[in-house]
């Protein structure tokens, strides 16, 4: 008998098959590919966040264990307990940023004396690479990566403000080109399976990347959700079950489910709702919840590296670090002025200064215009999936027509696309493009299980 408690945050999601006893954290360990069976409300939840999302998975008698949550194999025997969310007492003890400050700059520090090998930290030019930057005491060993979100990579703000931050501060830095990352959805189901949407395919391109160039073992440091502690995050009131359905959602990056099944997943999510509920009355629990839900395709930005042999770390996936950020004064979290009056006495803070850059975020519409997209297998999905849906997703991105790319550009510039959202204008080749690649995954799924069959 062997107790497996769930990781505070989701990070290291374990996933389990209730008839087999089996357990992992691959999910394509303790898949039964010659058995396989589709949990109806378990694809339409999946469909509808982009990622599997309240212990549920589209594999039936496939789940995986919740942070509050312990398992047993007993005899073959799997038995699941609710256990008390012990964080929830640990919200509300007020910190100082001088103390917080010094405790990620300790924990980096300490973690990066435990081994001789440099450091890669993707830099964005954001807050929290900015400030694993600056906080990693031996800038010599730093390794710093970029890629551009704009149609010009090296116009992207980025780009421009990561140059910045590593000609300040002395840096080693390389900006890494995109171009090609949808073609790496079988890698991405070799690593996530049928548990998250391929979203995050361009990580694959650009550790593929990095990996060529330093032909060697680097270890890497990840600001994963150092913005949600800060204060950049802040969820709205949750009152009721659709209050908590939004908490996780992915700003488009998944399938109508309504469309592409019609089942309706609510009864998977009230329990975990129902046991939730008066902790979410706080804003700072909120936001806790909406990281654990969120976890199962954002731990993409470490498991990725991984793969390529750059062990990855990152302090803000530590509970004790994330709390001392979480119970910062609310004024000094607000709008992040903690981190900016930092920034600001290391002659780092960006935002005050003149830069020229570009806020355009074009690069998935740039590769599938490059590339295109393989169709979809209408014969093979048509089992779970209404046809019409998947015939629609197929005939949005065979193919870009010249009035296409032009509403597409405008789309893809920044102030005149915030007017045409005004007006109402839909994006249907972007929403068709993110129902393919959630869809991929259940694809990749059932031709498995074909095969599985045949053999």
């Amino acid at each position: 008998m062997e107790l497996i408690k769930g990781d505070w945050v989701g990070f290291n999601t374990i996933f389990y098959h209730e008839k087999t006893g089996k357990f992992s954290k691959n999910i394509s360990d303790v898949i039964d590919y010659g058995n396989i069976e589709i949990d109806k409300e378990g694809l339409s939840a999946y469909l509808d966040y982009g990622y599997s999302v309240f212990g549920y998975t589209p594999v039936k008698y496939v789940k995986f264990l919740l942070p509050f949550q312990s398992l047993q194999v007993k005899s073959g025997t799997v038995e699941v307990c609710d256990n008390e969310d012990e964080t929830v007492h640990k919200i509300g003890i007020t910190t100082k940023e001088e103390f917080v400050i010094e405790k990620i700059e300790d924990n980096i520090n300490s973690w990066a004396s435990t081994f001789p090998e440099d450091i890669i930290i993707p830099t964005s030019g954001g807050f929290d690479s900015r400030f694993l930057n600056m906080l990693v005491k031996d800038k010599s060993r730093i390794h710093a990566y970029t890629y551009g979100t704009s149609f010009n990579q090296n116009k992207s703000r980025e780009t421009v403000y990561a140059k910045l931050l590593s000609d300040r501060l002395g840096i080693k830095w390389t900006r890494i080109n995109l171009e090609k990352f949808n073609s790496y959805t079988d890698e991405w189901y070799a690593i996530f399976g049928p548990s998250a949407g391929a979203s995050g395919t361009y990580h694959i391109e650009f550790f593929e990347k990095i990996f060529n160039i330093e032909k060697s073992r680097l270890c890497l440091l990840s600001g994963i959700i150092g913005d949600a502690w800060a204060g950049a995050v802040n969820i709205s009131p949750v009152s009721d079950l659709m209050d908590y359905k939004v908490l996780g959602h992915t700003h488009g990056m998944n399938a109508d489910y309504l469309k592409a099944t019609g089942v309706d997943y609510s009864s998977i999510i009230e329990p975990i709702y129902d046991k939730q509920k008066d902790n979410l009355k706080d804003p700072d629990y909120r936001i806790i919840a909406t990281m654990r839900t969120k976890m199962m395709l954002l731990k993409f930005l470490i498991s990725i590296p991984q793969r390529y042999n750059f062990e990855g770390y990152s302090p803000f996936l530590e509970e004790d670090i994330a709390l001392a950020m979480l119970n910062l004064p609310k004024d000094r979290k607000h709008n992040r002025i903690w981190q900016r009056d930092f920034f600001k006495r290391h002659n780092v803070l960006f935002e005050e200064e003149k830069h020229s850059y570009t806020y355009q975020n074009s690069l998935n519409y740039d590769v599938i215009k490059k590339h295109g997209l393989k169709p979809l297998n209408i014969q093979l999905l048509k089992e779970h999936f209404k046809k019409d849906y998947i015939e629609w997703v197929n005939r949005k991105i065979s193919g870009i027509s010249a009035r296409e790319a032009i509403f597409q550009t405008l789309m893809h510039t920044p102030k005149i696309k915030g007017m045409m959202k005004m007006l109402r204008f839909k994006n249907e080749l972007m929403a068709a493009y993110f129902a393919y690649i959630t869809i991929k995954p259940i694809e990749n799924l059932l031709n498995l299980r074909n095969e599985s069959a045949k053999s």
